[in-house]
This record gives C-alpha cells, sequence and structure tokens, in this order.
C-alpha cells in the first residue's frame, strides 16, 4: 500500500452503528455530539440515508455520502466517493476526503449481520437449548462464510488506495475473527494500539462483545481510542479516537 505523506497534526474520529436511529431528538442528540467532540470524519452504519437526502434534516453544514445503511461525514471535502458492491447483506463505500493539500481514504463497512435474536439465548429445557444451539451455529457458520467473501472484497480496495487508508465499522465480528485479521494484516487496530480496558461496543446480549472497530494505515499515528458508554440511542455504543497525520 502506498502511503503518501500528509500534514497538519491530529484527526478526530467516531464511528457508530446507531441503529436505525430516526427519532427527531435522537438524530438532534446526535448531531450536538458531533459538535461538542468536535468531530473531523464520522462513519455510521445502519442509517437511513434519507436522513441524509435533505440539507435541512441531518449535519446539514457538513460534507456527507451515504448509500443504503452507511455514511461518511466530513468537515472537509469529500472530492469522490463509491458504493462498494457486496455479496449478501453486507454495505461499504469509499470516499477520498480532501484535507489542506492532502487526501485521505476513508472506507466504512458494515458486514453481514448475524441475524441472532435474543430469544436464541433462552431457553426452558434442554431440548430446546439443543434447538436453539442447532440453529445459532447454522446462523454463524453462514454468517462467517460470506463475511470471508465481504471482507476479501473490501482488503483488494485497500490494497490498492493510493492515499492513507482509514477503514471504520461494524465488523459483526470479534477480534478473534478472520475478517478482524485480514484487516490487520495492512492497518493498525486503533483501539488496541492506543485504548484501554475490552473495548466492547454491542451491549444488546447477555454478554457484551466488541464489533466496531477504527482500523488506520502507517501514515496514522494513534494518541487516542475510547468508547463512550455514555450514548445510548443504539444498542451499540459509539467509538471515538485521536490520530496523528505523520
Amino acid at each position: 500500500m502506498n502511503n503518501q505523506p500528509i500534514r497538519n497534526n491530529e484527526l478526530k474520529i467516531l464511528t457508530y452503528n446507531i441503529r436505525y436511529a430516526n427519532d427527531n431528538k435522537d438524530l438532534r442528540s446526535l448531531e450536538n455530539y458531533i459538535h461538542q467532540k468536535d468531530i473531523d470524519i464520522a462513519f455510521f452504519h445502519e442509517i437511513y440515508t434519507r436522513q441524509w437526502r435533505s440539507k435541512e434534516i441531518f449535519l446539514a453544514e457538513r460534507y456527507n455520502a451515504a448509500f443504503d445503511l452507511i455514511g461518511i461525514s466530513s468537515k472537509y471535502p469529500i472530492i469522490n466517493e463509491q458504493k462498494i458492491i457486496l455479496p449478501g447483506n453486507g454495505f461499504a463505500c469509499m470516499v477520498d476526503i480532501q484535507k489542506d493539500q492532502d487526501i485521505i481514504r476513508c472506507f466504512s463497512i458494515y458486514l453481514e449481520p448475524m441475524n441472532l435474536s435474543k430469544n436464541l439465548f433462552k431457553a426452558n429445557s434442554l431440548k430446546h437449548f439443543e434447538a436453539n444451539l442447532e440453529l445459532i451455529t447454522e446462523k454463524l457458520i453462514k454468517g462467517f462464510q460470506k463475511h470471508q467473501v465481504q471482507i476479501d472484497l473490501l482488503s483488494k480496495y485497500i490494497k490498492e488506495s493510493p492515499y492513507p487508508v482509514l477503514v471504520c465499522g461494524d465488523l459483526n465480528s470479534v477480534p478473534l475473527s478472520y475478517e478482524y485479521f485480514t484487516l490487520k494484516k495492512d492497518l493498525t487496530d486503533v483501539f488496541e494500539e492506543s485504548g484501554k480496558g475490552l473495548g466492547w461496543t454491542f451491549y444488546d446480549y447477555y454478554y457484551p462483545i466488541r464489533i466496531d472497530y477504527i482500523f488506520a494505515s502507517n501514515s496514522f499515528t494513534p494518541m487516542q481510542c475510547y468508547v463512550d458508554k455514555t450514548i445510548t440511542i443504539s444498542d451499540h455504543y459509539p467509538v471515538l479516537a485521536t490520530l496523528k497525520l505523520n
């Protein structure tokens, strides 16, 4: 991957699966949060794209790109945007952001959901438990098979980038997974580098898990990364990071 040198010091990044938030109060709260945190580039997942189509609805004063269930919002001009077609129910897009004299290529990704309802983790008998376990296993196997195809396709786009790269999104996979290690071949897991604790982001099941990530190419130095557990408009928590541009 060819990483061109870029200038200036720091970028504040946010990635957040907002779970189709469409309540006006939630959206206004999210807007205020982005302004308060002074976010340079925000990556969103499970969005309603119609919220981005009107200049009067959401983040109107910023540069926005949205495709299907995903979007990117930037303080700086978006000079190129492209939807990446993934097989199955995965979604991804790629935008180039012009910051001063430099260009940053950003990927927002949402991999195939596993569709595991909370009821599958409840059982009132051994027979019921065995049936649920079989169904859970089947869903996971099919989901991970689709993930492999989706992440391999995305990796080609990432490796071909002539610019520094940010990859943010909901992988629907934990760190000990093929998807995670495929991205880590060429990128840095920003939370692993500069965060603290377990970093779990999805809390809707009995055991919270980490499935939302910020990855960066070696043109960036991670300064800080954390999961903000005070924001509860979704079943995910947002992940925020500060990156230094080398």
